[in-house]
């Protein structure tokens, strides 16, 4: 039973692209760059570079292009001088970055290519170019590529990106709201609203170096910033931070700020917050751990215990349980050890939920991340990574079984079924590449998954 099953599922779990990659490479085309699989990183540079909008407080985010993104610098990084379609990696990444640094001309609705540094939740897209501008400063064939006034824009734009961590995400902010001063958003809530917000200041610090980032933080000033916004057109940015004119004002002093009423049933609700001219720490966590902050949300991301069946709803005795559509199987095989998606048994606000969609965003929040700090040498195994990628092998392994098998959830007082076709419309090939490559499945026998009780 063991061997059938692994028939099934392995193939799934170690090479997921390969329904979608058939075509046979040619001979002397390398089966994968660095450890990424050539076939799927042809596909990333393929598409089109990323873009973002800002418009009355509405976003555009555009997943399989934003996580190809991420595929294409992770390549670049690992092999710049290597050819697809006639160009270099390196002139591939460049031009992928050139599309939302540079926008010579609005949109008819007035907005521009870059990510509109929103904060919180706008993390599910914003920490792949934080990420992705890291990995091009540190692989000298791509920078070259790049312009002093393409490099200048790179740096305004990860220090906007940094200011909305440090207001999303500093123990001395306590805000509800995003930068538009409209969104709801709270630093203690679940995963997909924070994760991806950590990688962004996480990239920061590492782009800049941590007193440099201080430095920027302490002396910043409004005005003067968003006239270099307005400068570079980068009017995604300078539209979300003036959407709401409180927010100047509360990013230089601090202070507090009401939800709007239609927000928050509490009409009379206030947040409050002391800007962002301060160092940042975050859980007590300064910018020159840059690990650290990074451990200490993977670890509670992938801290569950796993349970194939989750009582999400006990009033009407609705369960999130998995289908068995593709083996028949409806217990996950790694049952009883620490790893699931903080996702897959959470709250929302109406109560109890559970969902593997909310997991899937929870872990495109995560992975980017861990990809860069591993290839960039920021991975520590010795300080909790070797316990982080163990905990990733269940996790993400449990994830893709219920992926291929189905999953019937409940989120946002809804039930909904998700397979992992829903995941690949959001660019789950490219952000589920990341973890095969770069933290493949432990094999110990610790983890090995009891199939003993798995129907078929």
């Amino acid at each position: 039973m063991r061997l059938a099953y692994l028939s099934v599922i392995l193939p799934f779990l170690f090479a997921v692209t390969l329904p979608l990659t058939a075509a046979s490479p040619a001979a002397d085309t390398p089966a994968r760059i660095g450890p990424l699989d050539t076939a799927l990183v042809e596909r990333a540079i393929r598409l089109p570079s990323p873009r973002w909008r800002f418009v009355d407080h509405q976003r555009l985010r555009q997943m399989p292009e934003t996580f190809a993104l991420q595929v294409t610098a992770l390549a670049a990084h690992a092999a710049p001088d290597h050819e697809i379609d006639g160009q270099p990696l390196s002139a591939h990444l460049a031009a992928k970055l050139r599309f939302f640094l540079v926008t010579p001309k609005p949109y008819s609705d007035g907005s521009t290519r870059e990510p509109e540094a929103q904060g919180g939740i706008g993390g599910w897209t914003h920490h792949v170019p934080a990420l992705s501008l890291l990995l091009a400063k540190n692989t000298p064939a791509v920078w070259s590529r790049l312009t002093p006034d393409e490099h200048a824009r790179a740096d305004l734009l990860m220090q906007a990106l940094a200011v909305a961590a440090h207001w999303s995400l500093d123990d001395d902010n306590d805000y509800y709201l995003l930068l538009d001063g409209w969104s709801l958003y709270h630093k203690s809530w679940n995963p997909n609203h924070v994760q991806g917000y950590v990688g962004v200041i996480v990239a920061a610090s590492l782009y800049f170096g941590s007193e440099d980032l201080n430095t920027f933080f302490r002396t910043f000033d409004f005005d003067h910033f968003l006239a270099r916004l307005e400068a570079a057109n980068f009017r995604n940015i300078a539209r979300c931070w003036t959407w709401n004119p409180a927010i100047r004002d509360l990013l230089m002093h601090g202070g507090e700020i009401a939800v709007p009423a239609d927000q928050v049933l509490d009409q009379g609700f206030v947040s409050r917050g002391a800007g962002v001219r301060n160092d940042f720490t975050h859980r007590g966590i300064p910018l020159s751990a840059p690990w650290t902050l990074h451990r200490s949300h993977a670890m509670h991301l992938y801290h569950k215990i796993v349970r194939s069946t989750i009582h999400a709803h006990a009033p009407i005795g609705l369960s999130g349980t998995i289908l068995g559509q593709a083996t028949g199987a409806t217990r996950s095989p790694f049952e009883g050890q620490t790893g699931m998606i903080f996702e897959l048994e959470s709250n929302d606000w109406s109560g109890l939920r559970t969902s593997l969609i909310y997991a899937y965003e929870a872990a495109l929040c995560d992975l980017p991340t861990a990809a860069t700090l591993q290839t960039l040498g920021h991975w520590d195994a010795a300080g909790g990574g070797d316990t982080l990628t163990r905990r990733m092998a269940v996790g993400m392994g449990d994830m893709l079984f219920r992926a291929t098998e189905g999953y019937a959830g409940w989120a946002n007082g809804k039930p909904h079924t998700t397979t992992y076709a829903d995941l690949a419309a959001h660019g789950a090939d490219y952000v589920i590449e990341l973890w095969r490559a770069y933290f493949p499945p432990v094999s110990d026998s610790s983890l090995s998954p009891s199939y003993s009780s798995i129907r078929h």
